[in-house]
């Protein structure tokens, strides 16, 4: 489903192109041989055709038959089996007209080490580094703890995103070989506002009218805070600033707007019962598997996420607006 309605993330994606095009030219140019590149957090794979294709044509340049690994890491739980039918069928796929390529992949957190030491050349993330490793604290009046009135609760938040992006980066100061790139895009946060309160306040206020039609209890809607939450800028450069990561460093970071391409779609068609459905699947692909972790084992999952889905729809018909949220671009070598 996630290959489906991924339209929001893939919007996302496209300004972290040009910082990854020229990381891969740089690659391309200094390393002699074959190479390796991983995609941290590819889910289902749809968005990292493009990339891949474009990062797989640079580092070749000059050397057109030069091997190169395209390794996918997930957790354990993800649909590896999309990812590898995508690989092998549709046109899409940077497999397609292009040979001595090798796509392996990695069920394994980006948390920790997942290949050896020195051995990647080129690292990409997209859309995957605002979810958190675990949930650090339930709370009861909003789905994401960043929303909460608690300021307990923001704090567990924004202690956890802190330990989480250290692990990263340490893990991948690992495993870039010397002079290696990382190039990532992921939600971010403003200055006066976290951003993407407009969706995240009807998505749980959708759960919230099934809870009051007694299809949840107070129970599962505490284990439905989501685990994830954007990063400022001086959170993300914390680590570097405080000599935590000594081998890596920043050669690019900012923060934008983030596209909402439903709010283009709906000012071309003015639809607004499109752009509900297409925001409400997108949420259900997205925050889908949050929610039904948080059932009881008696529910009947498919329905309730099918009503959730059908509530969150309407909501946003009647409330058109585009969404105000943030993406942040981060470039890294390996020194």
């Amino acid at each position: 489903m996630y290959n489906r309605h991924s339209g929001l993330q893939h919007a996302n994606l496209q300004s972290a192109l040009p910082l990854l095009e020229e990381a891969a030219r740089i690659v391309g140019r200094e390393v002699h041989g074959p190479v390796t590149i991983a995609d941290y957090g590819t889910s289902q794979g749809r968005n990292s055709m493009g990339p891949m294709a474009s990062a797989i044509d640079l580092v070749r340049i000059g050397q057109a038959d030069r091997p190169v690994s395209i390794i996918h890491t997930d957790l354990p739980s993800n649909d590896f089996a999309s990812l590898f039918t995508l690989l092998a069928d549709d046109p899409a796929s940077y497999m397609a007209d292009r040979r001595g390529i090798y796509p392996l992949a990695v069920g394994r957190s980006y948390f920790g080490a997942i290949l050896p030491p020195g051995s990647v050349d080129l690292g990409w993330s997209s859309n995957a580094l605002h979810w958190m490793s675990r949930n650090p604290v339930e709370v009861e009046d909003h789905g994401w703890a960043v929303f909460s009135r608690s300021a307990e609760a923001r704090a567990a938040v924004d202690a956890l995103l802190a330990q989480d992006w250290l692990r990263f980066l340490t893990a991948r100061s690992r495993e870039l070989r010397p002079g290696g790139r990382l190039v990532c895009q992921f939600m971010g946060r403003g200055d006066n506002s976290h951003g993407f309160e407009w969706m995240a306040g009807h998505f749980w206020q959708a759960i919230m009218a099934l809870r009051n039609q007694g299809q949840l209890t107070d129970e599962e809607l505490l284990r439905m805070t989501a685990p994830s939450a954007g990063r400022s800028l001086a959170q993300l450069a914390a680590p570097f600033e405080a000599g935590l990561v000594p081998d890596l460093r920043i050669e690019h970071l900012s923060r934008f707007a983030a596209p909402d391409p439903y709010w283009d779609d709906f000012q071309r068609t003015a639809d607004a019962n499109r752009l509900g459905a297409n925001w409400a699947n997108m949420m259900r692909a997205a925050n889908g598997p949050n929610f039904v972790a948080a059932l009881d084992p008696k529910r009947n999952r498919e329905a309730l996420l099918d009503n959730l889905t059908e509530i969150l729809a309407a909501r946003t018909a009647a409330d058109p607006q585009r969404s105000c949220s943030w993406n942040v671009l981060i470039a890294i070598r390996r020194v």
